[in-house]
């Protein structure tokens, strides 16, 4: 039989706290605090018998219909009252509730942890976002206005790789290239281009910040969900300044990976002008690029099919992947396809 019974009463209801000034058998009085010292909502009471211990009282407080139902009980620290907890003199864990808690004037203060109420949990560490936006670069149209076309990245501190298809044809090898950064505009060449696998590789005379490849198995990535696309959404800028050097990231997950294991199949939100993207792991290495929607790389091969070209190597790779019924999803180059093709 339990030591506790619940309040049959909805301890944090619409029409407010109990206001019981006296205590009744059984009953113990609590303030909340968040883990900043804030005061949560009014006092309020469970329902304890004689001989209860404070972490019994923390685990009936948790179980309880209210703000605490996802917090673990342990995160739930226990003070006598005010006096105790400005002097951050806890109770222990197996401290007797005794008369505790017996009015609601000498009601007990409970605060949740730091760790349970006020830390955030992210997606992507701070420090790799700033990493990854001093790395990435838009490529831009050789006008006035600088126009982006695509993103790209910087996989070494002089090499960076951006898709084929955001270059022109006047983009040959030794040709120069403008990139946009944060806080500055850069020339680099071309020097080298790849049509099949869709991928250039661009050289800095002078080292940069840079996102390290991943080195780990292409398999392992479907098992993963700390994938992360860091894109600067060149589609939606005509709403924002002509280049706000912001990048914006979004969750994504692995849908497959190639039987070649070059590219990557993955579910995430993209924008036009996303082509060049770089695809990281949540602590900040490159797993590879984003190419293109699987939707568009099923038309470029349906346009194939119709003029009787061959696919090529990396397309017969994904059409089975393709043709399977994915109606959504996008396409990416992994990290290992380029990174070894040229040297320093």
């Amino acid at each position: 039989m339990s030591i506790f019974k619940k309040n049959s009463g909805d301890m944090f209801s619409p029409t407010g706290i109990l206001e019981f000034a006296d205590k009744m058998e059984g009953q113990v009085w609590f303030r909340l605090r968040d883990g900043e010292g804030n005061t949560i909502g009014s006092a309020d009471y469970v329902d304890c018998a004689d001989g209860a211990t404070i972490a019994q009282f923390r685990k009936v407080l948790k179980e309880c219909p209210n703000i605490l139902a996802r917090v673990d009980a342990p995160s739930l620290t226990v003070f006598e009252n005010e006096a105790a907890y400005k002097a951050k003199q806890a109770l222990a864990a197996d401290a007797k509730i005794g008369s505790f808690g017996g009015s609601k004037r000498d009601a007990l203060v409970v605060t949740v942890s730091q760790s349970a109420s006020s830390v955030p949990a992210y997606f992507i560490l701070p420090e790799t976002r700033e990493k990854v936006a001093q790395a990435a670069f838009v490529i831009t149209e050789e006008d006035e206005g600088h126009t982006g076309v695509g993103s790209g990245v910087f996989f070494s501190p002089t090499l960076a790789v951006t898709c084929n298809h955001n270059l022109t044809e006047q983009h040959s090898v030794g040709s120069v290239v403008p990139l946009a950064f944060k806080e500055e505009m850069v020339n680099v060449e071309v020097v080298a281009r790849n049509s099949e696998l869709d991928f250039a590789i661009l050289k800095s005379n002078k080292p940069r910040p840079f996102i390290a490849p991943w080195s780990g198995n292409p398999v392992d990535l479907e098992l993963r969900f700390d994938l992360v696309l860091a894109s600067f959404r060149l589609g939606i800028t005509e709403h924002r300044a002509p280049y706000p050097g912001k990048l914006g990231f979004a969750p994504a997950t692995c849908i497959a990976i190639s039987p070649h294991r070059s590219h990557i199949l993955y579910s995430c939100p993209i924008y036009a002008g996303d082509s060049g993207a770089a695809l990281i792991l949540k602590d900040g290495f490159l797993v590879g690029l984003h190419l293109e929607t699987i939707n568009a790389l099923r038309e470029k091969m349906d346009r194939k099919k119709v003029t009787k070209a061959r696919l090529n190597a990396a397309e017969k790779s994904l059409e089975h992947i393709v043709r399977s019924g994915l109606t959504q999803g996008c396409s990416g180059l992994l990290a290992h396809a380029f990174k070894n093709l040229i040297r320093e």
